[in-house]
């Protein structure tokens, strides 16, 4: 069987690029012993001819197929599904202030309101993650998409708490199914020289639903759109939850149009199936007739092939629950175990670092305000204002239209959602040049530092450029961190890997804030030097991990 080695640094694979000449060795084992229940043949089934397999390998078939219009259409569409994910997670940040009213919201409330949506992203990254290895990327993607889609607007016309809660953790297991799918399923369609800027793409467009729901925000929170019946309301802050439901929706509906993953066809030997999708993706982008592809037979030499999955009774529905545990175990054996626990721990780490600072910086905004506003003369750091919250007399701030909003409140996040844009080009532009670890390592280690540049912020711009750096430095290291994740599985494991370090870095994302909001306000220094420790250490483990840039899946 082939058999692959991986030089982590100062290897030939990269030609002294920028992961290059740190003399550490790290070998992966050979693609065979990826699996530990070789004898279940209802997890795998090996390909015990692998040397006897005629035909071309995956790597040299997506080669062949050139790189052009289908690949551009399939990063555009997985891009707007990334965006989707990101609308719907931001958006509930955005519409506290105006909805707070009409939901007779309490700070406990909103605390609940902010992690309902991890929680359900928890749990569904990893049910639909493990049933993307079983039934297919594209189908589960779908379903994903469209019961975030679905929820997150049934959640714009419910008039109370509790069931406004229901619909977003709903939409929080539909966001959590999609992110790891988006990576498993593009990644799949890209030859080895262009994963890396593709997936740096997909990543980016993070940045572009950050923005896209800043504008979606200006142009109706502030207004007076809807409309209101006997015991019913439907104001600017649902019609923008409705808005918001729609990219999702429309994303799900587009990929009715895009094939299943031609690899993980493979995986499944439906290889007439997997040649067709190729052939096609051929024609498109070379705009030649089909027969001329020149690529016959398909060789799943180095594949683990699978028994098919069909979920047409009970039996083979709980058949399909034994082997999503059976594809957990898996990423825990003897070859495996070491890349998924460095993986797991750098994704708490930079999630437990990035939300725990990042989703503080409005209430740091609120308190400078407030500060200065009462002593306009005084200067005054971040931590000296950790006990500070105004002065004390409690008013009525709903206001009679409801629209309980500062519009420069929505034009900094703005701001902040454009910030990582040079981040982000940088990482699409170099990232197969310098390699995944460079910037992780990079993004984390500097990200960890900019954490202590909140004892400098002396007013709401200091906060503003904070937040724009320190954004844009964790930007590269997700980006990096998804090109990882996407890359270091094998094919059969992949979606559920993804799903399972997810799980992981959302429980980071839980823990970072809930530390953060206790701590602060005791010991400034504490949360602050949590954060910065978290991100470096993780920064610092991602040396370890093996080489993947320009390197073929396996």
């Amino acid at each position: 069987m082939r058999q692959e080695s991986r030089q982590d640094e100062g290897g030939g694979n990269e030609g002294g690029g920028g992961e290059g000449g740190g003399g550490v060795f790290v070998c992966v084992p050979t693609v065979s012993e990826n699996v530990p229940e070789m004898n279940d043949p209802e997890l795998v089934k090996p390909n015990m001819n692998d040397d006897m397999d005629e035909g071309e390998d995956y790597e040299a078939a997506i080669t062949a197929t050139g790189y052009g219009p289908f690949q551009y259409w399939l990063i555009l569409i997985g891009g707007f599904a990334n965006a989707s994910d990101a609308i719907e997670i931001l958006c509930v940040s955005i519409l506290l202030p105006a909805a707070e009213c009409d939901l007779h919201m309490t700070s406990e409330d909103k605390g609940w309101l902010s992690g309902i949506a991890f929680i359900g992203m928890m749990v569904g990254g990893y049910v639909w993650g493990c049933l993307g290895d079983i039934f297919g990327r594209r189908s589960v993607l779908m379903v994903s998409l469209v019961l975030n889609g679905l929820s997150g607007l049934a959640s714009s016309f419910v008039q109370t708490f509790p069931s406004f809660l229901v619909f977003r953790f709903i939409s929080g297991v539909g966001v959590g199914g999609s992110i790891p799918l988006v990576w498993a399923y593009i990644s799949e369609f890209q030859p080895p020289s262009k994963r890396g800027a593709a997936l740096s793409i997909i990543a980016s467009f993070w940045m572009v639903g950050n923005v896209i729901v800043a504008v979606f925000a200006l142009v109706t929170i502030p207004y007076d759109i809807g409309f209101q019946a006997p015991g019913f309301v439907y104001n600017s802050w649902r019609v923008f939850l409705t808005v918001c439901a729609l990219p999702a929706l429309i994303t799900a509906i587009v990929m009715m149009w895009l094939p299943e993953s031609p690899m993980f066809l493979l995986t499944k030997d439906r290889k007439d199936e997997a040649l067709d999708v190729l052939r096609k993706m051929y024609s498109l982008n070379t705009g030649k007739q089909l027969y001329t592809y020149p690529i016959k037979i398909l060789s799943t030499a180095g594949l683990k092939v699978q028994k098919e999955t069909r979920l047409t009774k009970w039996g083979t529905f709980t058949s399909a629950i034994l082997q999503t545990w059976r594809l957990t175990k898996a990423l825990f054996s003897r070859s495996l175990i070491f890349t998924t626990s460095i993986m797991i721990i750098i994704n708490f780490t930079i999630q437990f670092g990035y939300y725990g600072l990042w989703l503080w910086f409005p209430e740091l905004f609120n308190r400078l305000e407030q500060y200065y506003n009462e002593h306009p003369y005084h200067n005054v750091s971040v931590c000296d204002l950790t006990e500070y919250h105004g002065n004390g007399t409690q008013q009525n701030t709903c206001k009679d239209d409801g629209h309980n909003v500062d519009t420069s409140a929505l034009i900094s996040i703005l701001i902040t959602s454009i910030a990582p844009l040079p981040a982000n080009l940088w990482t699409i532009v170099c990232m197969d040049k310098l390699g995944r670890k460079f910037f992780l390592v990079f993004s984390m280690f500097l990200s960890g530092l900019a954490a202590f540049g909140v004892y400098l912020v002396k007013s709401s711009l200091d906060n503003l450029i904070l937040a724009c750096v320190f954004g844009a430095l964790c930007t590269m290291g997700f980006n990096a961190l998804d090109c990882l994740g996407a890359e270091l599985f094998p094919t059969h494991l992949r979606s559920t890997a993804l799903a399972v370090t997810l799980m992981a870095a959302r429980i980071g994302a839980i823990l970072g804030t809930v530390t953060f909001g206790y701590l602060v306000d005791l010991y400034c220094a504490i949360p602050l030097l949590l954060v910065a420790a978290f991100l470096i250490f993780g920064g610092m483990l991602g040396l370890v991990l093996p080489n993947t840039t320009r390197i073929a899946l396996m």
